[in-house]
């Protein structure tokens, strides 16, 4: 054998290694979790497995011309930079949906050390010994934020009666620094229309980390239809933090009949609360934590929840921006009121910032959060029909990197698989419906101590949603 031969033939054996390899860690991913539909797996077989072994066989085998060889060689080549790019993209999904359940079992709680603007507290050293007001109320995670508080500096506590008293006990100087959820202080001020709590600033800001209870009522996504809370938390921070929840919507999928129900129901719903039984805004749920959310949900429109999606401002905006902007439809011309931003009546094709400010602005609207919520829902439509698109083929890395940090959902990975499964295998078209839980205009104290608006359901609204969603996954249709 020549020097030459010698240094083919070793070529051949690198490539044909390279694309058996190549094979090898494509197949071990779509066996492992089942992600293609039979019919598909037969031609994946013939076209990725098959074939190419056929090709390692008859450069290494036969002693052909080396013009046929070079071109099988050549083929051989492409096969590999495109296996490893589908294993790249496949293996990344699934890390991905592997990863995104681990911050399942707990969530964290912010809370704010209060002081008043005009002493010398520069840092929460500077209070050691000093008093600390707190209140307990609703909040059943204060005595463990007390004690996360003792490990940074000793205090002595004061219990008080409730946050007015607080801020009463603050301002006369019988206390150095008030306790209080981060929820609930931005409340206060989102509704402080006189600037009462500008004479206060957070001294010290911290973490408690909580087991949060599981809610998730498992059915068979690809054939039983089943009910998903969809919620957007009111923060740039971490997805898992308890704070309150802007975005209410129940999403009820029938894959029998290729049907999407979204039922939204808005922030300000005056409702009782499902751990406590006191009538609050539904907002105010998401602060107590999500299982909360979902059964103060599950009793007022009579259903069951099965699973939950939660995401966050960031992920709206990743998520947007990462499919190339969106095109939504509105109904209104309206201008946003934090970066004035106009919308069209009609159709509007919108980045990350532009969606945000299209499902975040209410005051716009006679009909405020009403529209609101009816926005949220065509930004949700928007958004699918991208994402089924072919042109997220694209974009599909940049997508899943969009959501990393940003959405938490207890949707197992075999779950997300099999809809992927249904959706490759059957290419179904799906029909969206929509609908807006409505109600009376009040001003009422809530949990907050503080008089704000709410919204008082209307009985027949709330039946007629309730009618909707039993008749959507009503399992006799076919």
């Amino acid at each position: 054998m020549t020097k030459l031969k010698r240094k083919k033939k070793i070529l051949y054996l690198i490539i044909g290694f390279l694309l058996f390899v190549s094979i090898l860690l494509n197949t071990y991913l779509i066996l492992k979790y089942k992600v293609l539909p039979m019919k598909y797996l037969y031609v994946y077989i013939l076209i990725v497995v098959i074939i190419p072994f056929l090709m390692i066989l008859y450069t290494l085998l036969k002693k052909r011309k080396s013009k046929i060889k070079g071109i099988i060689l050549a083929i051989e080549i492409i096969y590999i930079i495109v296996l490893f790019l589908v294993f790249f993209y496949l293996n990344s999904t699934f890390n991905f949906l592997d990863n995104f359940t681990k911050d399942l079992g707990y969530e964290t709680k912010q809370y704010n050390v209060l002081v008043l603007k005009d002493n010398a507290y520069k840092d929460i050293k500077d209070i050691k010994d000093k008093k600390l007001g707190y209140t307990k109320g609703l909040d059943t995670s204060v005595d463990e934020a007390l004690k996360e508080l003792n490990k940074k500096i000793q205090l002595e506590e004061d219990e008080l009666e409730g946050y007015g008293e607080g801020f009463k006990n603050l301002d006369d100087k019988n206390i150095d620094a008030f306790l209080i959820t981060n929820s609930y202080y931005e409340t206060l001020i989102e509704n402080d229309e006189n600037d009462s709590y500008e004479k206060y600033t957070i001294l010290y800001k911290f973490f408690v980390k909580e087991k949060s209870k599981q809610v998730i009522k498992e059915v068979d996504v690809t054939s039983e239809p089943f009910n998903v809370y969809i919620t957007g938390i009111d923060t740039y921070g971490a997805i898992n933090e308890k704070t309150r929840s802007d975005v209410n919507i129940v999403m009820s999928v029938n894959p029998q009949t290729n049907k999407i129900l979204l039922i939204n129901i808005p922030r300000d719903y005056y409702v009782e609360l499902s751990d406590s039984g006191v009538k609050d805004k539904l907002t105010h749920a998401g602060v107590h934590g999500i299982d909360v959310s979902v059964k103060t949900i599950e009793n007022l429109l009579d259903t069951e929840i099965n699973y939950y999606v939660k995401v966050n401002y960031n992920a709206l905006i990743k998520l947007v921006d990462a499919l190339g902007g969106v095109d939504v439809e509105s109904e209104y011309d309206f201008t946003s009121g934090a970066l004035y931003i106009h919308y069209n009546k009609g159709l509007n094709h919108v980045d990350g910032k532009s969606a945000l400010e299209f499902v975040r602005t209410r005051k716009a609207f006679l009909q405020g959060d009403r529209v609101r919520g009816e926005n949220q829902q065509r930004m949700i439509q928007a958004i699918f029909k991208k994402a089924i698109s072919p042109s997220i083929l694209i974009k599909y890395d940049n997508v899943l990197k969009s959501l990393e940090g940003n959405f938490l959902t207890n949707f197992s990975t075999n779950n997300i698989i099999s809809l992927i499964n249904m959706q490759l295998d059957k290419m179904p078209s799906w029909e969206f419906n929509t609908y807006s839980l409505n109600g009376g205009d009040d001003y009422i104290y809530t949990s907050s101590e503080q008089k704000m608006y709410v919204m008082i359901p209307n009985s027949e609204s709330v039946k007629k949603g309730t009618e909707l969603l039993k008749n959507n996954i009503d399992k006799s249709v076919k």
